[in-house]
Protein backbone atom coordinates (compact mmCIF):
# COMPACT_ATOMS: atom_id res chain seq x y z
CA UNK A 1 0.00 0.00 0.00
CA UNK A 2 1.44 2.98 -1.10
CA UNK A 3 0.89 6.48 1.32
CA UNK A 4 0.89 10.04 -0.57
CA UNK A 5 0.74 13.29 1.15
CA UNK A 6 -1.34 16.13 -0.51
CA UNK A 7 0.80 18.77 -2.09
CA UNK A 8 -0.58 22.34 -2.35
CA UNK A 9 0.56 24.45 -5.37
CA UNK A 10 0.98 28.03 -5.37
CA UNK A 11 1.51 29.41 -9.01
CA UNK A 12 2.24 33.07 -9.45
CA UNK A 13 3.46 34.89 -12.68
CA UNK A 14 7.38 35.52 -12.98
CA UNK A 15 7.74 39.29 -12.35
CA UNK A 16 11.32 38.99 -13.85
CA UNK A 17 9.92 38.50 -17.04
CA UNK A 18 6.75 40.49 -17.15
CA UNK A 19 5.63 36.80 -18.19
CA UNK A 20 1.95 35.08 -18.51
CA UNK A 21 3.69 32.06 -17.99
CA UNK A 22 2.96 30.43 -14.83
CA UNK A 23 5.61 29.07 -12.35
CA UNK A 24 5.10 26.52 -9.13
CA UNK A 25 6.65 25.64 -6.40
CA UNK A 26 5.30 22.47 -3.86
CA UNK A 27 5.22 22.57 0.20
CA UNK A 28 6.70 18.97 0.06
CA UNK A 29 9.23 18.61 -2.51
CA UNK A 30 9.62 15.04 -1.81
CA UNK A 31 6.49 13.52 -1.84
CA UNK A 32 5.95 11.17 -4.23
CA UNK A 33 4.65 12.04 -8.08
CA UNK A 34 0.94 11.52 -8.81
CA UNK A 35 2.00 10.00 -12.00
CA UNK A 36 3.42 6.79 -10.33
CA UNK A 37 0.56 6.37 -8.29
CA UNK A 38 -1.40 5.59 -11.14
CA UNK A 39 1.19 3.80 -12.90
CA UNK A 40 1.71 1.12 -9.74
CA UNK A 41 -2.46 1.02 -9.65
CA UNK A 42 -3.10 -1.49 -12.14
CA UNK A 43 -7.11 -0.84 -12.15
CA UNK A 44 -6.78 2.87 -13.51
CA UNK A 45 -3.91 1.58 -15.81
CA UNK A 46 -4.85 0.04 -19.28
CA UNK A 47 -3.02 -3.36 -18.54
CA UNK A 48 -0.79 -4.46 -16.04
CA UNK A 49 2.69 -4.13 -16.88
CA UNK A 50 5.92 -6.76 -16.63
CA UNK A 51 8.11 -7.33 -13.75
CA UNK A 52 10.84 -5.45 -15.19
CA UNK A 53 8.41 -1.75 -15.63
CA UNK A 54 7.26 -2.17 -12.11
CA UNK A 55 11.25 -2.39 -11.24
CA UNK A 56 12.57 0.17 -13.54
CA UNK A 57 9.48 2.50 -12.29
CA UNK A 58 10.71 1.80 -8.41
CA UNK A 59 14.23 2.45 -9.27
CA UNK A 60 13.20 5.53 -11.04
CA UNK A 61 11.02 6.54 -8.11
CA UNK A 62 13.87 6.27 -5.69
CA UNK A 63 16.20 8.54 -7.88
CA UNK A 64 13.44 11.09 -8.17
CA UNK A 65 12.88 11.10 -4.31
CA UNK A 66 16.76 11.51 -4.16
CA UNK A 67 17.22 14.12 -6.01
CA UNK A 68 14.05 16.19 -4.26
CA UNK A 69 15.51 15.42 -0.87
CA UNK A 70 19.16 16.63 -1.91
CA UNK A 71 21.09 13.15 -2.15
CA UNK A 72 21.48 13.58 -5.60
CA UNK A 73 23.10 16.92 -6.10
CA UNK A 74 21.80 18.14 -9.81
CA UNK A 75 24.75 19.80 -12.23
CA UNK A 76 25.09 23.09 -11.39
CA UNK A 77 26.64 24.22 -15.26
CA UNK A 78 24.91 24.16 -18.94
CA UNK A 79 28.41 22.68 -19.87
CA UNK A 80 28.83 19.93 -17.01
CA UNK A 81 25.16 18.82 -18.26
CA UNK A 82 26.36 18.57 -21.54
CA UNK A 83 29.32 17.02 -20.68
CA UNK A 84 27.29 14.36 -19.13
CA UNK A 85 25.02 13.52 -21.63
CA UNK A 86 27.51 13.00 -23.71
CA UNK A 87 28.87 10.18 -21.63
CA UNK A 88 25.17 8.46 -21.74
CA UNK A 89 24.98 4.82 -23.10
CA UNK A 90 22.04 4.60 -26.12
CA UNK A 91 22.60 1.33 -27.94
CA UNK A 92 20.36 -1.62 -26.64
CA UNK A 93 18.46 0.32 -23.46
CA UNK A 94 14.78 1.00 -22.51
CA UNK A 95 13.52 4.35 -22.16
CA UNK A 96 12.98 3.68 -18.58
CA UNK A 97 17.04 2.91 -18.37
CA UNK A 98 17.76 5.86 -19.94
CA UNK A 99 15.35 8.11 -17.66
CA UNK A 100 17.16 6.42 -14.35
CA UNK A 101 20.38 7.87 -16.10
CA UNK A 102 18.98 11.16 -16.69
CA UNK A 103 17.84 11.42 -12.82
CA UNK A 104 20.77 9.83 -11.08
CA UNK A 105 23.08 11.92 -13.19
CA UNK A 106 22.00 14.67 -11.61
CA UNK A 107 20.28 16.06 -15.16
CA UNK A 108 16.66 17.36 -13.86
CA UNK A 109 16.11 19.70 -11.48
CA UNK A 110 15.73 19.40 -7.61
CA UNK A 111 11.72 20.83 -8.08
CA UNK A 112 11.76 17.56 -10.58
CA UNK A 113 8.57 16.56 -8.33
CA UNK A 114 7.01 19.82 -8.69
CA UNK A 115 7.37 18.88 -12.51
CA UNK A 116 5.81 15.73 -12.11
CA UNK A 117 2.97 16.78 -10.11
CA UNK A 118 1.98 20.23 -10.83
CA UNK A 119 2.92 21.95 -14.39
CA UNK A 120 1.94 18.27 -15.92
CA UNK A 121 -1.65 19.36 -14.41
CA UNK A 122 -1.99 23.15 -14.76
CA UNK A 123 -3.74 25.15 -17.23
CA UNK A 124 -1.25 25.59 -19.19
CA UNK A 125 -1.30 21.69 -20.29
CA UNK A 126 -5.30 22.52 -20.79
CA UNK A 127 -7.16 20.99 -23.71
CA UNK A 128 -10.23 22.50 -22.19
CA UNK A 129 -9.13 26.13 -23.21
CA UNK A 130 -12.30 28.36 -23.94
CA UNK A 131 -11.54 30.31 -26.60
CA UNK A 132 -14.74 32.10 -27.51
CA UNK A 133 -13.58 34.14 -30.55
CA UNK A 134 -14.92 33.35 -33.70
CA UNK A 135 -12.56 33.34 -36.75
CA UNK A 136 -13.51 35.25 -39.96
CA UNK A 137 -13.36 33.60 -42.48
CA UNK A 138 -14.39 30.52 -40.86
CA UNK A 139 -12.28 27.52 -40.70
CA UNK A 140 -14.17 24.14 -40.00
CA UNK A 141 -15.27 22.07 -41.32
CA UNK A 142 -13.55 23.75 -44.29
CA UNK A 143 -11.37 26.90 -45.30
CA UNK A 144 -10.84 26.58 -48.62
CA UNK A 145 -11.11 24.45 -51.74
CA UNK A 146 -8.69 21.86 -51.53
CA UNK A 147 -7.97 21.56 -47.35
CA UNK A 148 -8.02 18.57 -46.75
CA UNK A 149 -11.57 17.38 -44.24
CA UNK A 150 -11.28 17.78 -40.52
CA UNK A 151 -12.63 14.73 -38.85
CA UNK A 152 -12.49 16.21 -35.62
CA UNK A 153 -15.33 18.86 -34.07
CA UNK A 154 -13.94 22.08 -34.06
CA UNK A 155 -15.38 22.80 -30.64
CA UNK A 156 -12.39 19.94 -29.48
CA UNK A 157 -9.59 21.59 -31.79
CA UNK A 158 -10.17 25.45 -31.09
CA UNK A 159 -10.47 24.22 -26.90
CA UNK A 160 -6.79 22.39 -27.12
CA UNK A 161 -4.99 25.50 -28.64
CA UNK A 162 -3.58 28.04 -25.33
CA UNK A 163 -3.71 31.37 -25.51
CA UNK A 164 -1.97 33.28 -22.35
CA UNK A 165 -4.13 35.67 -20.93
CA UNK A 166 -1.42 38.85 -21.70
CA UNK A 167 -1.72 37.57 -25.64
CA UNK A 168 -2.13 40.80 -28.03
CA UNK A 169 -3.89 39.51 -30.94
CA UNK A 170 -1.14 40.99 -33.14
CA UNK A 171 -1.14 44.52 -31.79
CA UNK A 172 1.91 46.78 -31.10
CA UNK A 173 3.87 44.67 -34.44
CA UNK A 174 4.06 41.68 -32.12
CA UNK A 175 4.09 38.68 -34.12
CA UNK A 176 2.32 35.82 -32.63
CA UNK A 177 4.41 32.06 -32.61
CA UNK A 178 1.93 28.92 -33.05
CA UNK A 179 4.27 26.64 -30.45
CA UNK A 180 3.66 23.00 -31.25
CA UNK A 181 5.19 20.06 -29.29
CA UNK A 182 6.88 16.83 -29.69
CA UNK A 183 6.26 13.55 -28.95
CA UNK A 184 4.96 12.10 -25.75
CA UNK A 185 5.64 15.53 -24.10
CA UNK A 186 2.91 18.20 -23.21
CA UNK A 187 3.05 21.65 -24.99
CA UNK A 188 2.59 24.07 -22.19
CA UNK A 189 5.42 22.01 -20.26
CA UNK A 190 8.01 21.73 -22.58
CA UNK A 191 8.31 25.42 -23.89
CA UNK A 192 7.65 26.71 -20.21
CA UNK A 193 11.44 25.80 -20.33
CA UNK A 194 12.51 27.46 -23.39
CA UNK A 195 10.43 29.47 -26.10
CA UNK A 196 7.60 30.59 -24.24
CA UNK A 197 9.78 32.03 -22.17
CA UNK A 198 12.17 33.75 -24.84
CA UNK A 199 9.11 34.62 -26.96
CA UNK A 200 7.08 36.51 -23.92
CA UNK A 201 10.36 38.20 -22.63
CA UNK A 202 11.46 39.14 -26.42
CA UNK A 203 9.30 42.61 -27.37
CA UNK A 204 8.42 41.51 -30.96
CA UNK A 205 6.56 38.01 -30.50
CA UNK A 206 3.91 36.87 -28.34
CA UNK A 207 3.56 32.61 -28.01
CA UNK A 208 0.50 30.66 -27.84
CA UNK A 209 0.35 27.04 -28.15
CA UNK A 210 -1.41 23.78 -28.90
CA UNK A 211 -1.56 21.06 -26.65
CA UNK A 212 -2.38 17.93 -28.53
CA UNK A 213 -4.22 14.96 -26.84
CA UNK A 214 -2.82 12.10 -25.24
CA UNK A 215 0.27 14.43 -25.77
CA UNK A 216 1.26 13.96 -29.18
CA UNK A 217 1.30 9.64 -28.92
CA UNK A 218 -1.79 9.12 -31.13
CA UNK A 219 -2.29 9.13 -34.88
CA UNK A 220 0.31 12.05 -36.41
CA UNK A 221 -2.78 12.55 -38.95
CA UNK A 222 -5.23 13.60 -36.05
CA UNK A 223 -1.97 15.27 -34.45
CA UNK A 224 -1.69 17.54 -37.34
CA UNK A 225 -5.27 18.57 -37.72
CA UNK A 226 -4.97 20.27 -34.38
CA UNK A 227 -2.36 22.09 -36.03
CA UNK A 228 -3.70 22.89 -38.76
CA UNK A 229 -7.11 24.58 -37.44
CA UNK A 230 -4.35 26.46 -34.91
CA UNK A 231 -2.03 28.10 -37.35
CA UNK A 232 -5.36 29.34 -39.49
CA UNK A 233 -7.24 30.29 -35.88
CA UNK A 234 -4.16 32.14 -34.47
CA UNK A 235 -4.01 33.70 -37.79
CA UNK A 236 -6.97 34.86 -38.40
CA UNK A 237 -8.05 36.52 -34.59
CA UNK A 238 -4.81 38.04 -35.36
CA UNK A 239 -5.42 39.26 -38.87
CA UNK A 240 -1.54 38.29 -40.34
CA UNK A 241 0.45 35.80 -40.69
CA UNK A 242 1.82 34.36 -37.45
CA UNK A 243 5.52 31.70 -36.89
CA UNK A 244 5.39 28.64 -35.93
CA UNK A 245 7.78 27.01 -33.84
CA UNK A 246 8.03 22.93 -33.05
CA UNK A 247 10.00 20.38 -31.39
CA UNK A 248 10.64 17.40 -32.91
CA UNK A 249 7.42 15.72 -34.04
CA UNK A 250 6.01 18.59 -34.00
CA UNK A 251 7.77 19.66 -37.74
CA UNK A 252 6.20 16.65 -39.34
CA UNK A 253 2.65 17.61 -38.12
CA UNK A 254 2.74 20.93 -39.49
CA UNK A 255 4.63 19.71 -42.78
CA UNK A 256 1.36 17.61 -42.64
CA UNK A 257 -0.67 20.42 -42.20
CA UNK A 258 1.13 22.48 -45.08
CA UNK A 259 0.63 19.95 -47.50
CA UNK A 260 -2.63 19.11 -46.99
CA UNK A 261 -4.35 21.71 -45.27
CA UNK A 262 -2.76 24.33 -48.22
CA UNK A 263 -4.82 27.74 -46.77
CA UNK A 264 -2.77 27.35 -43.86
CA UNK A 265 0.17 28.38 -45.94
CA UNK A 266 -1.12 32.14 -46.58
CA UNK A 267 -1.12 32.16 -42.66
CA UNK A 268 2.43 31.10 -42.17
CA UNK A 269 5.12 33.85 -41.87
CA UNK A 270 8.20 31.55 -40.44
CA UNK A 271 8.04 27.87 -40.20
CA UNK A 272 10.82 27.66 -37.16
CA UNK A 273 12.11 23.75 -36.35
CA UNK A 274 13.74 22.12 -33.58
CA UNK A 275 15.20 18.44 -33.92
CA UNK A 276 13.05 18.07 -36.59
CA UNK A 277 12.55 14.45 -38.43
CA UNK A 278 10.84 15.44 -41.47
CA UNK A 279 12.25 12.01 -43.26
CA UNK A 280 11.51 10.19 -40.65
CA UNK A 281 14.27 8.57 -38.45
CA UNK A 282 16.74 5.14 -39.38
CA UNK A 283 16.47 4.57 -35.27
CA UNK A 284 16.26 0.72 -35.58
CA UNK A 285 15.22 0.77 -31.70
CA UNK A 286 12.77 3.09 -32.24
CA UNK A 287 9.87 0.89 -30.34
CA UNK A 288 12.32 -1.06 -28.73
CA UNK A 289 13.30 2.32 -27.09
CA UNK A 290 9.83 2.47 -25.70
CA UNK A 291 8.85 -0.93 -25.35
CA UNK A 292 6.14 -2.53 -24.51
CA UNK A 293 4.74 -0.12 -26.02
CA UNK A 294 4.69 1.63 -29.19
CA UNK A 295 2.23 4.24 -30.09
CA UNK A 296 0.99 5.60 -33.62
CA UNK A 297 2.75 8.44 -33.60
CA UNK A 298 6.15 6.58 -32.80
CA UNK A 299 5.51 3.72 -35.37
CA UNK A 300 4.43 6.65 -38.01
CA UNK A 301 8.15 8.44 -37.52
CA UNK A 302 10.19 5.42 -39.01
CA UNK A 303 11.96 5.97 -41.93
CA UNK A 304 10.17 4.01 -44.46
CA UNK A 305 6.51 3.86 -42.52
CA UNK A 306 3.54 4.60 -45.32
CA UNK A 307 3.15 8.04 -43.59
CA UNK A 308 6.39 9.42 -43.68
CA UNK A 309 6.95 8.04 -47.18
CA UNK A 310 3.27 9.73 -48.00
CA UNK A 311 4.91 13.05 -46.18
CA UNK A 312 8.33 13.29 -48.33
CA UNK A 313 5.92 12.39 -51.77
CA UNK A 314 4.79 15.19 -54.26
CA UNK A 315 7.42 17.54 -53.20
CA UNK A 316 6.71 16.87 -49.07
CA UNK A 317 10.29 16.81 -48.51
CA UNK A 318 10.26 20.80 -49.27
CA UNK A 319 9.42 23.82 -47.57
CA UNK A 320 5.67 25.37 -48.49
CA UNK A 321 6.67 28.44 -46.37
CA UNK A 322 10.40 30.39 -45.76
CA UNK A 323 11.66 27.46 -43.03
CA UNK A 324 14.51 27.48 -40.66
CA UNK A 325 15.47 24.30 -39.51
CA UNK A 326 18.22 23.85 -36.39
CA UNK A 327 19.39 20.28 -35.16
CA UNK A 328 22.21 18.44 -33.90
CA UNK A 329 24.52 15.75 -34.78
CA UNK A 330 24.41 14.39 -31.53
CA UNK A 331 20.71 13.65 -31.84
CA UNK A 332 20.52 9.86 -30.77
CA UNK A 333 16.39 10.28 -31.15
CA UNK A 334 16.57 11.10 -34.93
CA UNK A 335 19.09 9.59 -36.98
CA UNK A 336 20.74 10.52 -39.55
CA UNK A 337 20.92 14.17 -38.48
CA UNK A 338 23.78 15.34 -39.90
CA UNK A 339 25.07 15.88 -43.12
CA UNK A 340 23.24 16.00 -46.69
CA UNK A 341 20.23 13.16 -45.54
CA UNK A 342 19.92 14.83 -42.19
CA UNK A 343 15.98 14.40 -41.71
CA UNK A 344 15.81 17.91 -40.28
CA UNK A 345 17.29 18.88 -43.64
CA UNK A 346 14.27 20.22 -46.67
CA UNK A 347 14.63 21.31 -49.73
CA UNK A 348 13.43 24.30 -51.27
CA UNK A 349 11.69 23.41 -54.48
CA UNK A 350 8.99 26.16 -54.16
CA UNK A 351 12.04 28.28 -53.57
CA UNK A 352 10.08 29.97 -50.72
CA UNK A 353 13.67 29.94 -48.89
CA UNK A 354 15.37 27.61 -46.35
CA UNK A 355 17.87 27.42 -44.35
CA UNK A 356 18.87 23.53 -42.89
CA UNK A 357 21.33 24.69 -39.65
CA UNK A 358 23.20 21.59 -37.59
CA UNK A 359 24.83 23.88 -35.01
CA UNK A 360 28.13 21.89 -34.90
CA UNK A 361 28.76 22.71 -38.16
CA UNK A 362 27.77 25.88 -38.13
CA UNK A 363 29.67 26.81 -34.97
CA UNK A 364 32.52 24.25 -34.85
CA UNK A 365 34.72 25.73 -32.38
CA UNK A 366 31.74 27.21 -30.16
CA UNK A 367 30.27 26.24 -27.17
CA UNK A 368 26.90 26.40 -28.76
CA UNK A 369 28.18 23.69 -31.26
CA UNK A 370 28.55 21.22 -28.27
CA UNK A 371 26.89 17.94 -27.36
CA UNK A 372 23.60 18.84 -27.54
CA UNK A 373 20.55 16.39 -27.38
CA UNK A 374 17.47 15.90 -28.88
CA UNK A 375 15.37 17.81 -26.62
CA UNK A 376 18.69 20.10 -25.21
CA UNK A 377 18.54 22.27 -28.57
CA UNK A 378 15.61 24.06 -27.03
CA UNK A 379 17.84 25.79 -25.17
CA UNK A 380 20.28 26.16 -28.10
CA UNK A 381 21.48 29.73 -28.30
CA UNK A 382 22.40 29.58 -32.08
CA UNK A 383 18.61 28.23 -32.88
CA UNK A 384 17.06 30.72 -30.74
CA UNK A 385 19.30 33.71 -33.00
CA UNK A 386 18.24 32.09 -36.31
CA UNK A 387 14.39 32.30 -35.81
CA UNK A 388 14.95 35.90 -33.86
CA UNK A 389 16.86 36.94 -37.68
CA UNK A 390 13.90 34.72 -39.60
CA UNK A 391 10.54 36.49 -37.68
CA UNK A 392 12.66 40.13 -38.62
CA UNK A 393 13.47 39.64 -42.03
CA UNK A 394 11.53 38.02 -44.76
CA UNK A 395 12.45 34.50 -45.66
CA UNK A 396 14.43 32.23 -43.12
CA UNK A 397 16.63 32.59 -40.84
CA UNK A 398 20.51 33.40 -42.18
CA UNK A 399 23.83 33.13 -40.52
CA UNK A 400 25.63 35.72 -42.00
CA UNK A 401 23.18 37.97 -40.64
CA UNK A 402 24.57 36.95 -37.12
CA UNK A 403 27.37 37.90 -34.87
CA UNK A 404 28.66 33.64 -34.83
CA UNK A 405 31.53 34.71 -32.47
CA UNK A 406 29.29 36.02 -30.18
CA UNK A 407 26.18 33.25 -30.26
CA UNK A 408 28.68 30.64 -30.91
CA UNK A 409 30.50 31.35 -27.63
CA UNK A 410 27.24 30.56 -25.39
CA UNK A 411 25.77 27.53 -24.44
CA UNK A 412 22.15 29.00 -23.76
CA UNK A 413 19.71 31.15 -25.31
CA UNK A 414 19.63 34.39 -23.75
CA UNK A 415 16.96 34.80 -20.73
CA UNK A 416 17.90 30.93 -19.84
CA UNK A 417 19.91 29.30 -17.05
CA UNK A 418 20.86 25.67 -16.47
CA UNK A 419 17.53 25.47 -14.15
CA UNK A 420 15.74 25.31 -17.80
CA UNK A 421 18.15 23.14 -19.51
CA UNK A 422 17.56 20.63 -17.03
CA UNK A 423 13.78 21.29 -16.67
CA UNK A 424 13.87 20.39 -20.52
CA UNK A 425 15.91 16.98 -19.95
CA UNK A 426 13.21 15.98 -17.05
CA UNK A 427 10.23 17.22 -19.39
CA UNK A 428 11.65 15.07 -22.27
CA UNK A 429 13.50 12.31 -20.49
CA UNK A 430 11.24 11.25 -17.51
CA UNK A 431 7.99 12.94 -18.04
CA UNK A 432 7.50 11.68 -21.68
CA UNK A 433 8.84 8.10 -21.04
CA UNK A 434 5.70 8.36 -18.05
CA UNK A 435 3.50 9.54 -20.18
CA UNK A 436 3.89 6.16 -22.94
CA UNK A 437 3.04 4.14 -19.87
CA UNK A 438 0.50 6.09 -18.65
CA UNK A 439 -1.56 6.60 -22.02
CA UNK A 440 -0.95 2.58 -22.53
CA UNK A 441 -0.95 2.31 -26.46
CA UNK A 442 0.23 -1.18 -27.38
CA UNK A 443 0.05 -1.39 -31.09
CA UNK A 444 2.18 -3.06 -33.50
CA UNK A 445 0.24 -1.44 -36.37
CA UNK A 446 1.17 1.65 -37.92
CA UNK A 447 -2.72 3.76 -38.53
CA UNK A 448 -3.83 3.59 -42.59
CA UNK A 449 -3.46 6.47 -44.39
CA UNK A 450 -6.23 8.98 -44.72
CA UNK A 451 -8.52 8.62 -48.07
CA UNK A 452 -7.67 12.42 -48.69
CA UNK A 453 -3.87 11.33 -49.14
CA UNK A 454 -4.97 9.15 -51.94
CA UNK A 455 -6.77 12.07 -54.09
Amino acid sequence: MRCHKVVLFVFFVSASLGSPVPSYTSKEAQDVPGIFNKLFNTSTSRAPFSTDIYQELSQLEAKISDIATGKIKPVSTVEEGLSVLSSIPHNHRTSLQNAIDIVSLGLVPSSITDILNGITNHEINSIANNNTKNPTPRIHPTRSFGDAPYDIPEETLRSAIYIPPTFSYGENNKIPVLLVPGTADPAGSTYYFSYAKLFTAYPHTDPVWVKIPDNSLGDIQSNAEYVAYAINYISALSQRPIGVLTWSQGSIDVQWALKYWPSTRAAVSDFMAVSGDFHGTLLATLCVFAKPFCSPAVQQQAYDTRFIRALRGEGGDSAFVPTTSVYSGDDFIVQPQSGEWASAALGDVRGVGVSNVQVQVACARGAAGGFYSHSAMLVNPLAYALFVDALAHDGPGKLERIDLDAVCGESLAPGLDVDDFLGIEAVSNVIGVLDVLLYGYNTNEEPPLRDYVHH
